[in-house]
C-alpha cells in the first residue's frame, strides 16, 4: 500500500497534545498513575482517524514546567493542548481537565470528574469523547462515536501495567527494564489475557539485547515468546506487530516478513511515533532513502522531543551519506538531553567519517563516560584506529576483552576496532561470528565499509561478508 494514501493517516490539520496530568495526591509514588492516565488518553486519541496526536515522549518533556499552552502548542506544532490534574484518595479519584486552543489560549472545554477509582476506564473515555466533540471531528460517518479499545477490565492489573510503562519509558537501562518486566508479569498474573502487557515485555527484552544489556541467547527467546503470546491473545494491537517487526528486522533479518508486520502495525495505529521511527530504519536498510527520511520526519512530527526517534533519524541520514545532517541531528539530541549517551555517540561517529577527529573524540569520550559498554568503547576504538593512534585503539581492545568477562561485548565491537588498525584477519573472524549470531550492527556493515574501511583498510573479504547479510 502506498503510505501517502494510507486510510489511517490524518488528512485534516487537527492536532492535539496531551500534557502530563499533575499528580495532586499526597503520595509521590502515585505519580506513575497520573502519568499512566495521561498516556492512556494519548493512546485512545491516537486511534481516531483524522486526528494527529503529539506522542507521549514529547508531551512529557514539559512535565513539571509551567509554560502557557500557547507556547507549548507552538513548540509541538499542534492546534489544541489538553492539561489537567489527578488526585487519588483511597478508592476515590478526582480528575480535572481542560482543552485550550493553542493559537489564542482560549479555553474551549473543561470538566471535573469525581468518581470511584474503579471507574477510571469510563473517565478516560469520557474525556476523550469530550475532546473529540470540542474540536468537532467528524467520526465514522453516521456513528455516534468511536469504539474505545480496552485491554483489561481489571483495575489492579491496569495499575500494575501503568507502573510497568513508567519504567519502560525511562529508556534507562537494565534495572529499569527489569522492573518494568516485573510489573508487566504481575499484571498478567491478575489478568492472563492482558495482551498488551506481553507486548511490553517483548519490547523490554529486545531493547536489553540491542543495547548490550543481555545476550541474545537469553533475551531473544523470551522476546519471541512474549510477542507470540500477545498476538495469540489479541491480533489487533499495533505494539505487538511493532515488536514482531523489530525482531524480524534486527535479529531474523527477514525483511519481507518485517515489511508485512510494519504494515499491519500501521494499519492499526498510524499515530504511533516509535512505529514510524523504526519503519524509517527499515526503509533505510532496504535502500529506500527518500521514503526513510519521510518516515523519520513523520516520527518527529509526532514526537519532536523523542530521544530514540531523533537517534534513529540520525541513523537514516548516516545511511543516506548525509553526514552533516546526521551530525546536526546528533547535536540536537545533545541539546535535548546532554545525559543521553546516544546523542554524543551518533555525533562522534559521523564526525569520524568527516575526519574531524578532535571533535569526534570530545563527543565519544563523553558518550563513554555516560555509558561504559561495548558500543561506546568500540566507537572510541574506531576513532583511535582511523586517526592513527594505534596504541590507544589496542588499549580499547584490552578494555573490551576485560568487560566481556562480565558484560555483553558483541563480536562486531571487537571486529570493527581490529579492522580500524589493519588487523584484517582477526576482524574478518569477528565479523563472521557477528553474522552467525545475527548481531544487528552487521545490517549496517556495507555502510561501515563505505565510510571507514575503504582505501588502505579495504579487504575483498568484506564483500563476501556483506553478501551474507540478506535483505
Amino acid at each position: 500500500m502506498n503510505e501517502k494514501n494510507h486510510p489511517n493517516r490524518p488528512s485534516a490539520q487537527i492536532s492535539i497534545a496531551v500534557l502530563p496530568f499533575t499528580n495532586l495526591s499526597n503520595d509521590p509514588e502515585e505519580e506513575y498513575f497520573s502519568d499512566g492516565v495521561t498516556e492512556e488518553i494519548i493512546n485512545v486519541l491516537s486511534r481516531v482517524p483524522g486526528l494527529q496526536v503529539a506522542g507521549r515522549t514529547s508531551s512529557f518533556t514539559f512535565k513539571g514546567h509551567h509554560h502557557n499552552p500557547q507556547w507549548i502548542g507552538a513548540q509541538l506544532q499542534v492546534g489544541f493542548v489538553l492539561d489537567g490534574s489527578l488526585q487519588t484518595s483511597g478508592d476515590q479519584l478526582l480528575i480535572t481537565a481542560r482543552l485550550v486552543k493553542a493559537e489564542d489560549g482560549l479555553q474551549v472545554w473543561s470538566e471535573k470528574y469525581d468518581r470511584a477509582l474503579e471507574d477510571i476506564f469510563d473517565v478516560q473515555e469520557e474525556i476523550a469523547q469530550a475532546i473529540l466533540g470540542s474540536v468537532k471531528i467528524e467520526l465514522l460517518g453516521e456513528e455516534p462515536g468511536i469504539a474505545f479499545k480496552r485491554y483489561t477490565h481489571n483495575k489492579e492489573a491496569y495499575q500494575l501495567y501503568l507502573r510497568a510503562r513508567f519504567y519502560h519509558n525511562k529508556f534507562g537501562g537494565s534495572d529499569d527494564y527489569n522492573r518494568a518486566i516485573g510489573y508487566f508479569q504481575a499484571a498478567l498474573e491478575i489478568d492472563p489475557s492482558y495482551a498488551i502487557a506481553y507486548s511490553g515485555i517483548a519490547s523490554c527484552y529486545l531493547n536489553m539485547w540491542f543495547y548490550r544489556h543481555l545476550p541474545a541467547a537469553k533475551a531473544l527467546p523470551l522476546m519471541k515468546e512474549a510477542t507470540e503470546q500477545a498476538l495469540a491473545l489479541d491480533d489487533g494491537i499495533a505494539e505487538s506487530y511493532l515488536a514482531l517487526a523489530r525482531m524480524q528486522m534486527l535479529y531474523e533479518w527477514d525483511f519481507a516478513a518485517a515489511s508485512g508486520s510494519f504494515q499491519k502495525a500501521l494499519d492499526l495505529n498510524w499515530n504511533t511515533a516509535d512505529l514510524h521511527g523504526q519503519h524509517a530504519l527499515y526503509l533505510a536498510l532496504t535502500d529506500r532513502p527518500v521514503e526513510a527520511e519521510a518516515e523519520a520526519a513523520q516520527a518527529l512530527s509526532l514526537e519532536p522531543f523523542s530521544l530514540i526517534n531523533n537517534f534513529y533519524a540520525a541513523y537514516v541520514y548516516w545511511v543516506s551519506a548525509k553526514f552533516d545532517l546526521a551530525v546536526g541531528q546528533g547535536r540536537r539530541l545533545v541539546a535535548l538531553d546532554p545525559s543521553f549517551w546516544g546523542g554524543h555517540m551518533i555525533t562522534g561517529l559521523n564526525l569520524i567519517t568527516l575526519k574531524d577527529y578532535p571533535s569526534a573524540q570530545d563527543a565519544l569520550e563523553t558518550a563513554l563516560e555516560i555509558n561504559y559498554n561495548g558500543i561506546t568503547l568500540s566507537a572510541c576504538g574506531v576513532l583511535f584506529g582511523l586517526s592513527g593512534e594505534t596504541d590507544s585503539a589496542r588499549d580499547i581492545l584490552t578494555q573490551m576483552s576485560s568487560l566481556g568477562k562480565t558484560s555483553v561485548v558483541a563480536n562486531y565491537d571487537m571486529g570493527i576496532v581490529n579492522a580500524s588498525i589493519g588487523e584484517t584477519a582477526t576482524a574478518v573472524a569477528c565479523f563472521q561470528a557477528a553474522i552467525d549470531k545475527h548481531e544487528p550492527p552487521m545490517l549496517f556493515f556495507k555502510y561501515i565499509v563505505r565510510d571507514w574501511l575503504s582505501g588502505d583498510l579495504y579487504d575483498q573479504r568484506y564483500e563476501l561478508l556483506i553478501s551474507q547479510v540478506v535483505k
